[in-house]
């Protein structure tokens, strides 16, 4: 073997110091800043506020004790309030995680309506999700930073997002559910809005084997494929940006669930694009389903959905509560599931586009519909259009596209609502 000369080999030894510097930077560290606290042990309650009994409920509120932060001037605890309500009756019951959407805090109203449902709910102030200035009771190193601030960053490490605070204090909120002595452990569901919609999605995937259904409203993760987010996303470098979506975004955290999942998604919301919606339940390994609200931004403006008023409304839409009772009670029907749709080329005689689609339903199906929208703008400024679906033999149901959208390129997908009502969609699907 021929060795180089001296010149030669100082110059091919600074050659494989600058690889091994530049591969250093560039690849995404292999430490998951969550490993150290998925201990599925509840955390510590460090204050109890007490516990008061309203009409066939009890509240019990208290304040758990997530991690310590070090500082400059020391450690500095994360203390988180949660609120754990249940109904006053003994028993046992299935278990509920209620995660609140950016700026909000704890839904203690909501998890009063859930208890009075039948079902122990534990609800919390979520760190990077909620208003410092709306959470006294919550305290920690990221209440002095201004509400929506320091998520999409990895510098000097991820735990310095308020995002990662936030996701492992619903993690430990998860945990202090199961620990409760009156929840069926093996009988636990979450559910969240927006912000706390990722969350949802995020903790579901963090904690797969203590989850058994997940119903995300709005939020989803693979931010990158179509959110808002991306613009914070693109002011980061390529390793934190890397390093963020590996370990905080929800749709790469997801795929080891196997248990349901649904979410409920507008066609135009500001935060969450439909492409993102749908790879990430195309990253799940379990049942999922979903809805589409056409034209809908943050809203869920369909039959079962937000502010229905033929129908009993517990959670942010009426569609949760026979979700999570057929889930965690056994009690009921699931939910219709569109299993295939296409859009086909225009056939002689036929004056447009002919999409069909085959649903699954154990309820009877009052409502169906295909929904088209050009895809010239952004999805935010989409125009969505509906035309009716007719019912045909073995679950299929067809629609035809006006001819003057032939030629150009579009999205499509069919919505169906039952009698109860709950409403689901397909997938998009593309045409040219």
């Amino acid at each position: 073997m021929n060795l180089p000369n001296k010149k030669g080999y100082f110059l091919l030894l600074s050659m494989l110091l600058a690889t091994l510097f530049t591969r250093a930077s560039d690849e995404v560290p292999q430490t998951d800043p969550f490993q150290p606290y998925l201990t599925e042990k509840a955390p510590t309650i460090v204050t109890d506020l007490g516990e008061e009994i309203l009409d066939s409920i009890r509240l019990r509120k208290v304040i758990f004790h997530s991690r310590d932060v070090q500082t400059q001037e020391g450690f500095v605890p994360t203390n988180i309030f949660a609120a754990i309500v249940r109904p006053a009756k003994p028993g046992t019951y299935p278990g509920l995680l209620v995660l609140h959407g950016g700026g909000g805090n704890a839904e203690i109203e909501r998890a009063k309506n859930w208890a009075a449902q039948g079902y122990v709910v534990l609800t919390l102030d979520i760190p990077g999700v909620a208003n410092p200035e709306k959470v006294p009771q919550s305290s920690g190193t990221w209440k002095v930073v201004p509400y929506g601030k320091s998520r999409f960053t990895a510098t000097p490490d991820l735990t310095h997002s308020t995002i990662f605070e936030g996701v492992l204090a619903a993690v430990q909120g998860l945990y202090l559910l199961n620990a409760q002595p009156d929840v069926i452990q093996n009988r636990i569901g979450i559910v969240g809005i927006s912000w706390g919609g990722y969350t949802s999605t995020i903790v579901s995937g963090l904690a797969s084997n203590m989850v058994k259904a997940t119903f995300s409203l709005y939020g989803s993760g693979v931010y990158d494929e179509g959110s808002v987010f991306i613009k914070e996303l693109n002011k980061m470098s390529d390793n934190d940006r890397a390093t963020w979506l590996r370990y905080l975004d929800a749709g790469r955290r997801i795929q080891s669930l196997k248990t349901p999942f649904f979410i409920a998604a507008g066609t135009n919301d500001n935060w969450f694009y439909p492409p993102a919606v749908t790879a990430t339940l195309k990253a799940m390994k379990g049942p999922v389903n979903h809805l589409f609200a056409a034209n809908a931004n943050h809203k869920i403006p369909v039959p079962g959905g937000t502010n229905d008023p033929r129908t009993n409304q517990v959670g942010w839409t009426s569609m949760e509560l026979p979700y999570f009772d057929y889930y965690l009670k056994n009690k009921g029907y699931p939910f219709p599931l569109i299993t295939t749709i296409s859009a086909a080329s225009p056939k002689k005689g036929n004056a447009g586009i002919t999409v069909k689609f085959r649903v699954k339903s154990k309820t009877p199906i009052q409502q169906a519909n295909v929904f088209y929208s050009l895809a010239d703008s952004s999805w935010t400024k989409r125009v969505w259009e509906s035309v009716p679906a007719r019912a045909a033999r073995g679950g299929w149901y067809y629609a035809e596209l006006p001819a003057s959208v032939i030629g150009k390129a579009l999205d499509c997908y069919g919505s169906v609502s039952d009698d109860r009502p709950i409403t689901v969609s397909s997938y998009l699907v593309r045409r040219n």
